[in-house]
C-alpha cells in the first residue's frame, strides 16, 4: 500500500473543520445581501476583515522567496539542491507561487471602492479590525518557521479555487447593489468590487496548484509535516474566532442602524 502523501493527509485532517467553517459562512452571506439587505456595508465589513489574512500570507509568502518579478522566468524546481534549510523552503514555496493567485491588489481594490460607494458606512469599525490581530500572528507563527506557510496558502487560496464561482454567481445576482450595471458583471474580468473571486483561467490554474501540492514531500522532513497538519488545525480556529467576531460586528451594525435618530 502506498504511503500517504502530505497531501492526501492535508485533505483528510481538515475535511471536517473546513466542512463546518464553509457552512457558517456560507449561512451568513445571504444576510449580506436583497433583501436581507439594501447596502453592500455587512459585505464590505466581512471583505475587510478576511482580507487581513490574505494580506498576512502575502506579505510572508513574498519575504520568503522574494519578489516573483526577480525569479519567476527562471525557477526550475528540478534544478534546485537543497543546500541548506532555507534554499529548500524557498524552493517549495517559490513551487506554490502562481502569477493569478495573489489577492492583496483585487482586495485593495474592492475595498476602496465599497468605501467609496455612499451606501456603504465602515467608518466605525476602520480602528478595531480583528483580522489585524489573526494577521499579527500569522506574521509571529510564520517568521522562523517558513514551512508553516504551506498550510496557510493551500486553506486558503484552495477555497477560492474550489469555492469562489459559487459565491461569485451569487453575487452577480444584483448588479445594482454593486453600484455596476449588468453588463459589468457579465464581462470577462469581473470588475470591482468583486474582483477578489475571479481568476483568470481558474481551471488551469486550480489543476496547477493541485499538482504542485502533490509535490511537496520531497522538500520537507516528517517534523515540518507533521508541523504543516498542526498548522492547519489552529487555521480554522482563527477562522471560527474572526467569523464569532463578525456577528458580533454586525449586529452592532444593524443596532446602530435600527436605533432611532436624535
Amino acid at each position: 500500500m502506498a504511503e500517504e502523501t502530505l497531501y492526501s493527509r492535508l485533505r483528510r485532517v481538515i475535511k471536517e473543520p473546513h466542512a463546518a467553517i464553509h457552512r457558517i459562512n456560507l449561512s451568513r452571506l445571504p444576510l449580506c445581501l436583497p433583501p436581507n439587505a439594501s447596502q453592500p456595508t455587512l459585505y464590505a465589513l466581512g471583505l475587510s476583515r478576511y482580507a487581513e489574512l490574505y494580506f498576512g500570507v502575502e506579505a510572508e509568502w513574498v519575504a520568503c522567496t522574494g519578489e516573483p518579478i526577480e525569479w519567476i522566468a527562471y525557477f526550475d524546481v528540478h534544478q534546485v539542491h537543497a543546500i541548506d534549510d532555507t534554499e529548500r523552503v524557498r524552493a517549495l514555496l517559490r513551487l506554490l507561487y502562481m502569477p493569478e493567485i495573489p489577492r492583496t491588489k483585487p482586495l485593495e481594490a474592492d475595498i476602496a471602492f465599497l468605501s467609496a460607494m455612499n451606501t456603504v458606512r465602515l467608518e466605525q469599525f476602520h480602528a478595531q479590525n480583528p483580522g489585524s490581530r489573526i494577521r499579527e500572528q500569522i506574521r509571529q507563527r510564520v517568521r522562523g518557521h517558513p514551512h508553516r506557510l504551506v498550510a496557510y496558502i493551500w486553506i486558503m487560496y484552495s477555497a477560492l479555487l474550489y469555492g469562489g464561482d459559487r459565491i461569485l454567481g451569487l453575487l452577480k445576482a444584483y448588479p445594482a447593489f454593486w453600484d455596476l450595471s449588468r453588463a459589468e458583471l457579465e464581462s470577462d474580468r469581473t470588475p470591482t468590487p468583486l474582483s477578489f473571486w475571479h481568476i483568470d483561467d481558474s481551471v488551469t490554474v486550480k489543476e496547477k496548484f493541485r499538482d504542485a501540492m502533490a509535490n511537496l514531500d520531497q522538500f520537507l522532513t516528517p517534523k515540518e509535516q507533521e508541523d504543516i497538519l498542526d498548522e492547519s488545525l489552529l487555521i480554522f480556529l482563527q477562522f471560527n474566532t474572526l467569523t464569532s467576531r463578525l456577528d458580533d460586528e454586525a449586529q452592532q451594525f444593524r443596532d446602530q442602524a435600527s436605533a432611532p435618530s436624535s
